[in-house]
């Protein structure tokens, strides 16, 4: 039976070209994949289009016999400087089968193995501008493209572009990427607007003029000055076809060539560029890549055919990001029907959409994941017919993939074997950016010499050692060196670790500051190492994975180290598990713990707690190097001036309010709750169930309250000097109100040591003994249940002659707050919205009203105001299935429905499409109807068929089933239906009551379900969560 082929409404005269961003057409293709399913038809400008992408429909439209390779618009529009060559002629054409005849020997088995003495000539430059620039920043994309460029036209050309010897890159690639955009933006305009386009028009031919300029100039030095190399432009020159005899004419070389200097180098160096950030984003591949070069003294031609793992890293990076993401078909018959019965005419372009083909949830297992181990033992070799396709298909496949495997194996060998690799932004998510073909977007990385990291190591703390003033006598070389490391997400470990260093020298040590990551296999033997790490999920943060899987193979490190750990006690199954691992794992390997690990509990006295710690740590380091600590009273003097300058906290990323609304309004019920939509940054891109970090701004009234304590005017400007480092701004003149405002955490509790140092500042002996009073058992309650800060006790005890500078040394600095996004970037990949409450009530201290600092900044944006955001990738889990018709089953309570929102939108929009969903349910815990967040959307959905919404009051008298867990538990029959039938299960909400009571209720459902005790269940409930119970909570 004929099913029709799903389509997007169309538009007058345009068709379907509204559905096409020409700046992200790829991303488009994908969306309308996420919404339409694995085979969907557009109509741009009348031109007819299908798209493709399951291994079931791919495997059909390969087959030769039926279906031959359709040279797309924007290859048509490249023809104008490529012509007839292998990639942009058409099969029919003479010059097509000519050039494929005489030129498949260059890129034989031997060929390419004779062309290894050029490939390492040029790779070697690489490895060489790299050891001198050790420790810069590196453009990846830049610095691979000058590397396959000049590979290609020595191996094929004998010609050198030496892009390694030059500043800037090659005119060349300026012309030709010049080229490949404006031909892909031509497609997506009418006619007229392109013949109107005169500068453009002038610009796209003089470009294609200088490219056919290079390649004949080559041409003619090689007929002037001929060899017998036996290299592709000498086929291309002598060669002859063995059946016809023909040979190829001078302007089809000129053709060939372009033909293989863009395609020889602009794909390869995609690869590499993705391959690396694949690695440094798993680091267990990078560790396993990297034992395996390392079992080999130096890379020869026969080392490349043992690098097996190497081997699957490329084709796992090509499963994820094919670099010419798409090819192009048309059948040879008027008429083909297509598995499930989806006809396909003559007249249609066919799109083979590859990045969807190699997630086919079908053929891949969790297609998400960077698992190179899968193309291993056989799993290559064994997957289905046309499931991998990065090359093409059949005889218009790549006929350089042999130069391309080869010459990337030994790229990506050499610098595993001469470097350790850091990213310069370790939160870096993957942004790409496309011509024809696609590559990473903003990635950066950072080396370090395998050969030399004592003395990179070395160079790395005269660059970072804080600047001290003169005021300390004991000059830097005369300090102990000690290394201060640190694996951070939200900043408060990396926070801690400058606080260590700048406080070092006034102890008698010189602290340098680093990474966890980046000191893989060169932490220092010969001082003390410091680590301060939290975990993520019970997983290492992003700056530290490399770290931890280095650990993991268990080298031996004679080091001395102390550890403090970060979290959050809710977490408890993760709670400490990374600072644990590193701590045991040290001492394992061969380490000297110097003091016991800190363990820093965000619901507790979390500064107090590392301040203690800190102190402790720099006593035992001075006792073990005999050094008496440096006294100055005024590390941080602050100076009162008369000038004005803005100094407002840069980020770079900077979003558009484009919507602030009040879902519920603040009562009895609890606060009031707001629905925000954001405009993301220019290029940021997310997937449901990503969050949105935002750097918000102290509350006004706070900062009065701060102004009026220490009598200081609303316009006061000041100046800052410090004796360490600081986060504080130091370079010149600010604004009071801008530094309370912008850079420190004035709501955070006071400390235990704080609350000591104010005692004794108290002139009141009263105020003094009360202070005194608040005792280890007492602190708790009185001040962290409370959320008592500095500001309320120096209210509450006005005799404490504390000064501003000692009250702004007290504060830690303003740290970002992250959001579940609460919307599908189906709805709008280019906005987010979300959903929160706005803390506003009475202080528990019983001194005024609490505000929430993030809360309360956001509830006043308006429209059109700006924010610094960034969105943030979530864990690899807390996404939808691949696969829509799998169940999905979610609880939430409160604004704990945010993701969930998102995650309905978007099979709600699958739906509407014509998407196949599986069972889609939400268990929804609110104070009372009134609190019901999103009621009509939901309703709506629901009567779509997109979820089925169960919902508690806990509020409501005639509720009996008051909270989630209790309609969880009266339902368990169905949960269990459920998860017999392949469900994921999500929970976002508090971590001391949702999650905590949810796993309980479902842990009793195994419990009752598999008839054994509750260890038992609750570790079978465990081992689930691994893959198919997944949770975002919030303290």
């Amino acid at each position: 039976m004929i099913q029709p082929i799903p389509q997007p409404p169309e538009r007058f005269l345009l068709g379907n070209l509204n559905e096409l961003d020409t700046n992200n057409f790829l991303q488009s293709l994908e969306r309308l994949q996420k919404l339409y399913g694995s085979i969907y038809r557009l109509n741009i400008l009348g031109r007819k289009v299908v798209v493709v992408s399951s291994q079931e429909l791919v495997n059909a439209v390969c087959d030769e016999s039926k279906f031959d390779k359709k040279v797309a618009e924007a290859l048509l529009q490249i023809r104008a400087l490529a012509g007839d060559g292998l990639f942009t002629a058409h099969t029919s054409e003479p010059n097509w089968k000519l050039a494929h005849n005489i030129l498949i020997p260059a890129f034989g088995a031997q060929a390419i193995r004779n062309m290894f003495p050029e490939m390492m000539d040029i790779v070697s430059q690489l490895i060489l501008r790299w050891e001198r620039f050790a420790g810069e920043e590196i453009d990846v994309c830049d610095n691979f493209t000058r590397l396959t460029l000049d590979t290609i036209a020595l191996c094929s050309f004998d010609y050198r572009f030496n892009s390694f010897y030059q500043e800037k890159m090659h005119r060349f690639v300026d012309a030709m990427v010049n080229i490949l955009i404006e031909s892909g933006k031509r497609v997506q305009r009418l006619p007229l607007q392109n013949m109107l386009m005169i500068g453009t028009n002038r610009k796209f031919h003089d470009d294609i003029a200088y490219i056919h300029e290079l390649c004949d100039e080559i041409v003619k030095q090689r007929r002037e000055h001929p060899n017998d190399v036996n290299d592709l432009l000498n086929r291309m020159i002598n060669g002859r076809d063995n059946v016809t005899g023909y040979q190829l004419s001078d302007e089809n070389i000129r053709y060939q060539m372009v033909t293989f200097l863009i395609a020889g180098h602009e794909t390869t160096s995609g690869l590499l560029s993705f391959v690396f950030y694949y690695l440094l984003k798993n680091p267990n591949a990078l560790q396993k890549a990297q034992s395996e070069v390392d079992q080999y003294d130096e890379i020869t031609l026969d080392t490349l055919s043992k690098l097996k793992y190497i081997d699957a890293v490329l084709k796992e990076t090509l499963r994820l990001q094919s670099t010419a993401p798409l090819f192009s078909l048309q059948s040879k018959e008027d008429k083909v029907m297509l598995p499930g019965g989806y006809e396909i005419y003559k007249d249609d372009m066919i799109f083979v959409l590859l990045s969807q083909l190699h997630r086919d949830p079908k053929v891949w297992d969790r297609p998400e994941e960077f698992l190179p181990e899968r193309m291993l033992n056989g799993g290559f070799e064994n997957l289905p017919e046309n499931a991998w396709k990065p090359f093409g298909n059949g005889q218009r496949s790549c006929i350089g993939r042999p130069f391309a495997m080869q010459e990337s194996l030994l790229a990506v060998a050499m610098i595993l074997k001469h470097f350790y690799i850091d990213l310069v932004d370790p939160s870096y998510d993957l942004r790409v950016k496309q011509t024809l073909t696609i590559k990473p977007d903003g990635f950066k990385i950072r080396v370090r010499s395998r050969r030399r990291v004592k003395i990179l190591l070395n160079s790395e703390i005269k660059m970072t050692e804080p600047t001290l003033n003169h005021v300390i006598s004991t000059s830097t070389n005369k300090l102990r060196p000690i290394s201060i490391l640190f694996g951070s997400n939200a900043g408060s470990c990396e926070s801690f670790a400058g606080t260590l260093a700048s406080e070092a020298p006034l102890h008698g040590f010189n602290a340098t500051v680093h990474t966890l990551d980046s000191v893989v296999g060169s932490l220092p033997d010969d001082h003390p190492v410091i680590i301060i790490t939290s975990s993520y999920e019970g997983k290492p943060c992003d700056n530290a994975k490399q770290f931890v899987a280095y650990l993991a193979s268990k080298p031996t490190l004679k080091i001395q180290y102390a550890v403090f750990g970060a979290g959050h006690h809710d977490w408890v199954s993760t709670y400490q598990k990374i600072p644990i691992y590193i701590d045991e794992m040290l001492e394992k390997v061969g380490g000297t713990r110097i003091i016991e690990r800190g363990v820093g509990d965000a619901a507790g006295d979390f500064f107090g707690t590392f301040e203690a710690w800190k102190e402790n740590l720099f006593k035992v380091l001075r006792n073990t190097a005999s050094i008496q600590p440096i006294v100055n009273d005024e590390i941080l003097k602050i100076e009162l001036v008369h000038t004005s300058k803005n100094n407002r906290v840069q980020m770079i990323d900077v979003g558009f309010v484009k919507e602030n609304k009040v879902l519920t309004v603040a009562s009895e019920l609890g606060p009031a709750k707001r629905h925000i939509e954001i405009e993301l940054p220019k290029g940021q891109t997310y997937r449901v169930g990503d969050y949105l970090a935002i750097l918000p701004r102290n509350p006004v009234q706070l900062v009065h309250r701060v102004l009026e304590r220490f009598n200081l005017s609303i316009d006061a400007q000041i100046k800052i000097h410090s004796l360490v480092d600081t986060f504080l701004p130091t370079s010149g003149p600010v604004s009071v109100f801008e530094v309370l405002s912008d850079y420190v955490e004035l709501t955070q509790p006071i400390s235990r040591k704080q609350l000591e140092t104010l005692a004794v500042l108290c002139k009141d002996e009263k105020e003094q003994r009360q202070l005194t009073s608040i005792s280890d058992d007492t602190y708790q309650m009185e001040i962290l249940d409370k959320h008592v800060s500095t500001l309320d006790i120096l209210e509450l005890y006005p005799s404490c002659e504390l000064s501003f500078s000692q009250y702004l040394r007290m504060l830690p600095s303003l740290r970002t707050r992250q959001y579940s996004i609460s919307s599908s970037p189906l709805w709008n990949s280019e906005v987010v919205t979300l959903t929160l409450d706005i803390i506003d009530s009475p202080a528990l201290s019983g001194h005024g009203r609490y505000h929430g600092v993030s809360s309360n900044y956001l509830a006043n944006l308006k429209k059109g105001d700006r924010l610094h955001c960034t969105i943030r990738a979530s864990d690899a889990g807390f996404h939808l299935p691949k696969d829509t018709t799998t169940p999905v089953v979610m609880f939430a309570a409160g604004t704990g429905i945010a993701p969930f929102r998102g995650f309905i939108q978007e099979r709600a929009a699958q739906l509407t499409c014509g998407r196949e969903i599986g069972p889609t349910v939400l268990y929804f815990g609110c104070r009372s109807s009134q609190d019901f967040l999103y009621f009509n959307e939901l309703e709506k959905w629901s009567q779509l068929g997109a979820v089925q919404v169960k919902t508690t009051f806990s509020r409501q008298p005639d509720d009996d089933k008051k909270y989630v867990q209790d309609l969880v538990w009266k339902d368990r029959q169905e949960i269990v239906r459920l998860f017999r039938e392949g469900a994921c299960f999500y929970t976002c909400g508090s971590a001391s009551k949702l999650a905590v009571s949810l796993k309980a209720c479902l842990t009793k459902i195994i419990a009752e379900e598999k008839q054994c005790d509750e260890k038992t269940a609750s570790d079978i409930f465990e081992k689930i969560s691994v893959n198919r119970y997944n949770v975002d909570v919030f303290a």
